[in-house]
């Protein structure tokens, strides 16, 4: 097993079981080779043999834990890990993960726990700061994200997510100085990285820089030429420096791909202006029929039936 040499350690344990259809130590290593050649299912089936004759086995119910882990089913997954842990309390490497599962689940308050309960005991986990950062970035708690985040940085400075996290939370903010601070340390590790690009190009434009962030969206957009946010985002720049041609031309690339609320808006924009009212009314009507109530295509109407009205005066 230690040599991954796969076939012959099912030979050897298939051998056994046939001897001693019971034997946990086999039945284990049964379980543990079909989990770590991702055959999951077959893996399950030995642990739960396992569990008949002995219910508390540790090996058995971690391992059932994971391979649900594997399976993409997180609701399995807790009830064999939280089993585990009332018998081997303690055990952060599988805290961790329960507490990701939870956090899948959207169960914030037991995930919450099981960070805080981890770090306790290893304060220099990285899973379980990245867990519980990750878990507050996402419900917008900022300032305790940015907490763990630091932790997390202080350990390694080239975490390129959590670098671009923190980018995140700055430029929600409008603090672009330090959002840009954080993005470049990231681009510096990974010059490609979209996320990183991304939000640069955000605060070049927060700042002004407008053909700065044409040229990091365009970086984007040169490796991803189907994706409609960049395409949209990069129209409403070319917009912004009255280059309609060319915004034209990337709203309806993304339209193209499909529907886009923001490169309708633009779109609307566009008519507008040539005084084509019915085009931009049709726009902002396809976004409200998908998005009621969306602010933005009901300021887009709003001006495009004033220019109307006075058009007509």
């Amino acid at each position: 097993m230690k040599q991954r040499r796969f076939p012959d350690a099912e030979k050897v344990f298939m051998a056994a079981l046939e001897i001693e259809p019971t034997n946990s130590y086999i039945l284990v290593g049964l379980g543990d080779l079909y989990r770590m050649t991702s055959d999951f299912k077959k893996a399950i089936g030995y642990y739960t043999s396992l569990l008949k004759v002995d219910n508390t086995n540790v090996f058995a119910l971690r391992g059932i834990g994971d391979c649900f882990r594997g399976l993409r089913e997180p609701d399995k997954s807790v009830e064999f890990w939280a089993r585990y842990l009332e018998i081997n309390r303690g055990d952060v490497h599988v805290m961790v993960r329960l507490a990701d599962a939870y956090k899948s689940m959207d169960n914030t308050e037991k995930a919450e726990k099981l960070y805080i309960d981890s770090i306790s005991i290893q304060p220099k986990d990285r899973y379980a700061l990245m867990g519980l950062g990750n878990l507050y970035y996402k419900n917008r708690e900022d300032d305790k994200a940015l907490g763990y985040f630091e932790k997390l940085l202080a350990l390694d400075e080239n975490y390129v997510a959590v670098l671009t996290m923190v980018g995140n939370i700055f430029q929600r903010r409008s603090d672009y100085r330090n959002a840009e601070k954080y993005y470049r340390k990231a681009t510096e590790l990974e010059p490609e990285n979209s996320y990183a690009l991304y939000g640069l190009g955000n605060c070049q434009r927060g700042a002004g820089n407008l053909d700065e962030a044409i040229s990091l969206w365009g970086k984007i957009l040169d490796r991803e030429p189907y994706n409609q946010n960049i395409l949209s985002r990069l129209g409403d720049a070319w917009m912004s420096k009255e280059e309609r041609d060319k915004a034209r031309e990337l709203y309806e690339r993304s339209l193209d791909l499909g529907f886009d609320s923001f490169a309708l808006i633009g779109m609307s924009r566009i008519y507008r202006g040539e005084g084509d009212f019915i085009e931009a009314e049709a726009c902002c009507n396809r976004v409200l029929m998908e998005k009621p109530g969306f602010e933005r295509a009901i300021e887009e109407l709003s001006l495009a039936l004033i220019d109307k009205d006075h058009a007509n005066k």
